[in-house]
């Protein structure tokens, strides 16, 4: 027969008939350990004993000091399900919630913080060619013209910038990130004027 290992409760229960025969919690330890192998340890039954000298045969936790958590695992999961790109920051204003007790539920319900990933393109035989073409365009163009003509025009620059709005999100462990477009081959460009 395979042993089962009892609720907390039977434990302590065990401990106390034990108490009461007159064992020392060395002894406890031994006999309990003896039927239900690495349940507790020695300190363990040495509190539970000491609690028991002192007339205090209450078998359940005494209450203990801090705040019970208000925030409910079901309404974090709902607020990470409708969005999973909100920062801990974000929840904990709208959850009224400190970051600290955010972060904690988030473990506790098994999301983690991953950034999405870039999507290849699935190109044709057709966008393959024109992209071969328009490289060779550029390499020529480098050879021809001069490199600061194209940049620099009379105390104005244009500055060629892409600005990705790629946030982390909040998974399941075994979940992938949602993916994010490759920015476009035309990105936005300014006019800086020195």
């Amino acid at each position: 027969m395979a042993s089962q290992i009892p609720e907390e409760v039977h434990i302590r229960h065990c401990m106390l008939f034990e108490f009461r025969k007159g064992s020392n919690a060395t002894v406890a330890t031994k006999n309990i350990c003896d039927v239900y192998p690495s349940t507790l340890d020695v300190c363990k039954f040495q509190r539970w004993f000491s609690k028991f000298k002192s007339g205090n045969f209450d078998l359940f936790h005494s209450y203990r000091s801090g705040r019970a958590t208000t925030l409910d695992n079901d309404m974090l999961r709902a607020e990470m399900k409708a969005n999973p790109f909100e920062t801990i920051e974000e929840l904990s204003n709208t959850l009224n919630q400190p970051w600290s007790t955010i972060q904690e539920h988030l473990q506790q319900i098994g999301k983690v913080s991953r950034a999405s990933v870039w999507v290849p393109h699935n190109l044709s035989e057709k966008n393959k060619t024109n992209r071969s073409i328009i490289c060779n365009l550029w390499l020529q163009r480098c050879n021809t013209e001069a490199f600061f003509d194209r940049l620099i025009n009379v105390d104005e620059k244009w500055v060629l910038y892409d600005n990705p709005k790629r946030k982390r999100q909040w998974l399941s462990p075994n979940k992938s990130p949602r993916s994010t477009a490759k920015p476009s081959l035309h990105p936005k460009k300014s006019l800086l004027c020195a």
